[in-house]
Formats: structure tokens, C-alpha cells, sequence
């Protein structure tokens, strides 16, 4: 297989975004895409050679099409996964893999029976300052790690009606720092409130613990903050290391009482705080990352970069945070199963 097929199935923001970033890589085209509004479809096509369906059920249908993307509301996520599964079609399913776990683990189970892959679109994970946090982590730059503090918020997007911040923007952190951490979470304390959105939540703020006896986390989701912001800080015995998901810029700040281990961290030290170091990183486009990596799994038969099981994984995190929120209660979280709940009241 070397130029793969690709079907979109929906044609929102997201599914919009899939299409243009489809068309500047190699070895890959969209020759079709299921959007049941007509006038979206054609608006969004444009004067591209694509097929439109108004069923995606017709769409996998073709025998022409290797793969397929899901980027249709959260809540359709698990049927139309099954029936993409069952018509042998390796899919990328933009995050969350499901709106409920047994829906992720049966999506899961079901690929794996039919030898196709599964891939979660949990894009951050592309974000070169993710990565390199991952690293400067695992490489012990700042030795033990203490906490680590997450902020996602900004102004609230026309397109979200389904979910609310737990599942739609959570779900980004949660994942990027067990990732990071190389540990899961073991337990959820939330508050949220529904300030704004007619139907959901949109302001989450929580703590969480990493391991019985790990480092904790605070976790910031809103959809109220004028200005958008994404960013990330670990902090740890040696230092700070800091990342901001737009910029993609990653920042470390030796702790005054460290012994400086790097010659760039001597040359600036400062007199009342520790010395910082900015990396300069190559700039990429996550988005664009995450499909040619689903292209390359796919076209040469290797594990899928984002499992089903690191989509339940964060998952069974943003439903803990949702169920601790509107019950006001601590939640803990078990380990992943083959198949049953994975929180339980604490």
C-alpha cells in the first residue's frame, strides 16, 4: 500500500481542518467525505475531486478507501466507529475515543478482532514542546517531580453544543500529563460550575495525585477566559520546566538551592532566582504531524502512535473529573480493565 485512500466523516470544524491538512501530505488523498448538510458539504468540498455522501454508511462502503477519519460529534464517536470496524477500515478517531468508557473499550476490542488500526486524535501529543518536556523529564533535568499544573482556557467556541469542558478540553490534559509523567491518575477532586453554556459545564478547575504516593496535579478549564491560553508547568527538586502549546516554546528555571549542571545555566544565572534556559524547537504543525503518523502506522503496519487504550485512558480521567464536579466529591480512579467502570467514589 503506498497511496492511501482517505474518507472524512463529518465536515465541521475539525473535519474541515482534516481535509485541508490531507492535501499537503505525500502518499495520501481524500477521495470522499459524509456530511448530511448538502450545502456545508459543497461550501467545504469546493472545487476539489471528492465524492460527497450524505450516509457515511455509503462512504465505507467504497472499496477504494483505506482508511477513514471520524470527526463527527463526540457522541457519534462509538456507532459510526463500529461500522467503520466492521467494513475492515483502519480509522483515526479525533478525541474523546468515546463519550462513555464501555463504548472506548469495545471500539477497542473490536478493532483489535479485525486487524485494523485504531488511532485516538489526541493532537497535543504532536506538539514538539510536549515531546520535549516528555524528555527533559524522563532525562531526570529536574529530578524529582513535585506537581504539575495545566491551564487550558479561553473564549467559548460557537461549535461546542454536546459537551461540556471536561470532555472537550480536559481530555487534552489530562492525557498530555500522564504522558509527560509517565504515571497515571489515581485520584480526582473537581468543582465545576455552568456560567455560561445553556447546557454544559464550562469552568472546571481540579486536583489530582499521580500514583498512591506521586506528584500531584491542578488542572484549569474554562470556556470564560477572554484570552486563550495552553500551557503546561512540571515542577521538581532541580528546577521548573515550563511549555506553552502555542508557541511552542519550552522554558526551564533552575531552582536557586540547585547546583547548576549545565555551562548555558551558569552564564545566566540571576542573583535572586534560578537561572533559565529557553529551547529553541524546530516549529510543527500538530495536526499535520498526527495524520502522517496515522498514514505511516497504516501503510506500514505498525502500532498506532495514540492507542484506543490511551484514549480510554484519558477518558476514564475526564469522566472522573465530570462525575467529581457535579457530585462534589473525590474520585478515584482504577486500574484499566478489559472491560468494566474504572472510577469509584472515594
Amino acid at each position: 500500500m503506498s497511496d492511501l485512500a482517505i474518507g472524512i466523516i463529518g465536515l465541521g470544524r475539525m473535519g474541515t481542518y482534516h481535509l485541508e491538512t490531507w492535501e499537503r501530505i505525500d502518499g495520501a488523498h481524500v477521495v470522499g467525505v459524509a456530511e448530511p448538510n448538502a450545502e456545508v458539504a459543497r461550501e467545504r468540498i469546493g472545487r476539489r475531486p471528492i465524492a460527497h455522501f450524505s450516509d457515511y454508511r455509503d462512504l465505507i462502503k467504497r472499496r477504494d478507501v483505506d482508511a477513514v477519519c471520524i470527526t463527527a460529534p463526540s457522541q457519534q464517536h462509538a456507532r459510526i466507529a463500529m461500522e467503520v470496524i466492521a467494513a475492515g477500515k483502519h480509522l483515526l478517531v479525533e478525541k474523546p475515543i468515546a463519550t462513555t468508557l464501555e463504548d472506548g473499550l469495545r471500539m477497542a476490542a473490536a478493532a483489535r478482532g479485525a486487524g485494523v488500526k485504531l488511532m485516538v486524535g489526541h493532537v497535543e501529543r504532536f506538539n514538539p514542546a510536549v515531546g520535549k518536556l516528555a524528555e527533559l523529564i524522563a532525562d531526570g533535568r529536574i529530578g524529582q517531580v513535585f506537581r504539575v499544573h495545566a491551564t487550558r482556557v479561553g473564549p467559548m467556541p460557537v461549535r461546542i453544543q454536546d459537551a461540556g469542558v471536561a470532555i472537550d478540553l480536559a481530555t487534552h490534559d489530562l492525557d498530555i500529563m500522564q504522558f509527560v509523567l509517565g504515571r497515571d491518575i489515581t485520584r480526582i477532586y473537581a468543582e465545576g460550575a455552568q456560567c455560561a453554556h445553556p447546557t454544559q459545564e464550562d469552568m472546571i478547575a481540579c486536583l489530582l495525585r499521580f500514583g498512591d504516593d506521586g506528584p500531584m496535579g491542578v488542572l484549569d478549564v474554562n470556556w470564560l477566559t477572554p484570552e486563550k491560553r495552553r500551557e503546561i508547568t512540571v515542577i521538581g527538586e532541580l528546577g521548573m520546566l515550563s511549555a506553552s502549546y502555542l508557541t511552542q516554546d519550552v522554558w526551564f528555571t533552575e531552582s536557586p538551592s540547585a547546583p547548576t549542571g549545565w555551562d548555558e545555566l551558569a552564564r545566566i544565572r540571576g542573583d535572586a532566582e534560578g537561572a533559565a534556559l529557553r529551547f529553541a524547537l524546530r516549529r510543527v504543525e500538530p495536526l499535520k504531524a498526527e495524520l502522517e503518523a496515522f498514514a505511516d502506522c497504516v501503510r506500514d503496519d505498525t502500532p498506532e502512535p495514540i492507542s484506543a487504550y490511551d484514549g480510554c485512558r484519558a477518558l476514564i480521567a475526564a469522566l472522573a473529573v465530570r462525575d467529581s464536579a457535579a457530585n462534589s466529591r473525590p474520585v478515584t480512579l482504577l486500574d484499566m480493565p478489559s472491560a468494566a467502570p474504572l472510577a469509584v467514589a472515594a
